[in-house]
């Protein structure tokens, strides 16, 4: 056998064997039990994300979910870059840019609705930049080269633009329909539906389908006659257009902030979290990054301040946990225990 022939051979089986992480499209048709145990899951989801500020208000304010919320955009963008198989470290440099253009466009007094579609455009270029590295360099190499990235954003512009108390010429001001930070929740939490279903729908495509050849072998994906490089930007794109949107949730939520929050060692806990979500998923790395993002804020006012500081420390403490029980992460979980309530083989 020819080694084109083998590579053929590869790329086929790829394809076919998608890997972890990788969504295939589901059958037209569902038995009635699952059919019935995904129509009450759906709805028992959504009533519970609607109900948190109400059911966890004993526990601390709906800014802790809103930050949450926030966590967990970020932790999605990660995951849908490593649907081509990279690790990025900018994720917080692309939210920072998304809270500087949300002061740009607020001082020019643009409206906050017209600023998140632009802000997610204006994210394409340096996505673009970061795809450069992509197409150059892989694994290790890339991940590193992106922290280089954040840390020369943070370093030259953050530090500069925000400050160490992050103040602007003008202030950053909530609309009158995001005056209360359960206003601010119930909008990413709209959003992130928006976003995950697009995601969804891009797995469950040929689109999705390619990429996991992509991630399992670059080499017989080119063969096959596919361009790995059109993929990469895309997958990029797409990540820096959720990191940006963070960052301006971030802003309209925070109204004031300091350039450490974008330090690139956060960043790192950030692929950790998108790790224990389950590398590559859409609902683990949600379910992450609102499980991360707002338990150490409740932590911090159960405890009357006492555990303010040790929020990465709880953090590393649970996915340690999860990782050691679970290796696939909160989406392997949540997939065992799925197959068990529809009745079907794991």
């Amino acid at each position: 056998m020819s080694l084109t022939t083998e590579v053929r051979a590869e790329a086929a089986a790829a394809v076919e064997t998608a890997g972890p992480g990788a969504l295939l499209p589901l059958p037209g048709r569902l038995r009635p039990r699952a059919l019935i145990a995904r129509t009450i899951g759906f709805a028992l989801l959504g009533i519970g994300v609607l109900t948190l500020p109400s059911l966890l208000s004993w526990a601390g304010p709906t800014y802790a979910l809103a930050v949450g919320a926030v966590v967990a955009l970020a932790v999605l963008s990660v995951s849908v870059l490593g649907w081509s198989g990279e690790i990025s470290l900018a994720t917080l440099a692309q939210m920072g840019m998304g809270v500087g253009i949300l002061n740009f466009l607020q001082v020019r007094g643009v409206p906050f609705a017209a600023v998140v579609p632009i802000a997610m455009l204006a994210s394409i270029p340096v996505s673009l930049v970061l795809g450069v590295f992509a197409l150059r360099l892989r694994g290790v190499y890339f991940a590193i080269a992106t922290l280089a990235f954040a840390t020369l954003a943070q370093k030259t512009f953050f530090q500069s633009y925000l400050g160490s108390e992050g103040g602007f010429e003008k202030p950053l001001q909530r609309p009158s329909y995001l005056s209360t930070d359960k206003g601010v929740y119930y909008l990413e939490v709209a959003t992130i539906a928006v976003i995950a279903c697009v995601c969804y729908l891009i797995l469950r495509s040929r689109i999705g389908t390619r990429l996991a050849a992509l991630r399992d072998s670059e080499m017989a994906f080119a063969v096959l006659g596919h361009s790995p490089a059109r993929y990469k930007l895309f997958t990029v794109c797409l990540a820096g257009a959720i990191a940006t949107l963070a960052g301006t949730y971030y802003g309209i939520l925070q109204q004031v902030v300091p350039a450490n929050y974008f330090n690139p060692s956060l960043a790192i806990a950030y692929f950790a979290y998108a790790v224990v979500g389950g590398l590559g998923s859409v609902g683990g790395a949600i379910g992450a990054g609102l499980v991360f993002g707002s338990l150490p804020r409740y932590l911090e006012t159960l405890s009357q301040g006492k555990l303010a500081g040790y929020d990465l420390f709880f953090a590393a403490a649970m996915a340690l946990i999860i990782i050691l029980w679970v290796p696939g992460g909160i989406a392997a979980l949540g997939r065992r225990i799925w197959s068990m309530i529809e009745g079907r083989p794991r």
